[in-house]
């Protein structure tokens, strides 16, 4: 499953029952209240290269820390995304969050930040940015060295060595 997707589908289970949209879909939105997501950017670790295994096939393997915007509108807003950070610490969410490959690591700042829709009207909305961090990988097959042969002779010495054969068997193989 694609990250952003197991994040909206986390988030709408604790959600409980509120709508939830990602934030920049174009359509009408839902009738308030509901919750828009955003994924706004996402801070790749060091990749990592697993050993190749005997079909030839490596992997590499990197994990990401994805900053995660949440708005809610409509009357209880920011009651609203409080109640879903800490749903989100709960063990029954850490487990889901687990079981699709995420961790939540960062409940950040909460805010109320009102937002005009006309000129005289305001509509309650609440901000709320999490961490959540995401496993991601790639595997190809790679060229692979299955054994090194050669000889070897010593000449011009005293002592007249035979030629001997050597193989570097490898060492993936069972």
């Amino acid at each position: 499953m694609d990250p952003q997707d197991a994040i909206f589908e986390l988030i709408e289970a604790a959600a409980g029952g509120v709508p939830v949209i990602f934030a920049d879909e174009d359509g009408p939105r839902p009738g308030a209240p509901y919750v828009t997501l955003a994924v706004r950017w996402a801070q790749a670790s060091n990749a990592e290269a697993v050993r190749m295994g005997n079909d030839g096939i490596q992997s590499v393997r990197q994990h990401d820390d994805a900053t995660v915007e949440l708005q809610a509108f409509g009357s209880a807003a920011y009651d609203r995304l409080d109640e879903l950070g800490l749903r989100l610490r709960h063990a029954l969410y850490q487990e889901r969050a687990e079981a699709l490959g995420l961790a939540l690591f960062e409940v950040g700042r909460l805010q109320n930040i009102p937002v005009l829709r006309d000129a005289t009207r305001f509509e309650k909305r609440g901000v709320l940015e999490l961490g959540i961090r995401y496993a991601r990988s790639f595997a190809a097959p790679v060229g692979m060295i299955e054994a090194v042969e050669g000889t070897f002779a010593v000449t011009g010495g005293t002592t007249e060595f035979p030629e001997a054969p050597f193989s570097i068997p490898d060492e993936a193989s069972p």
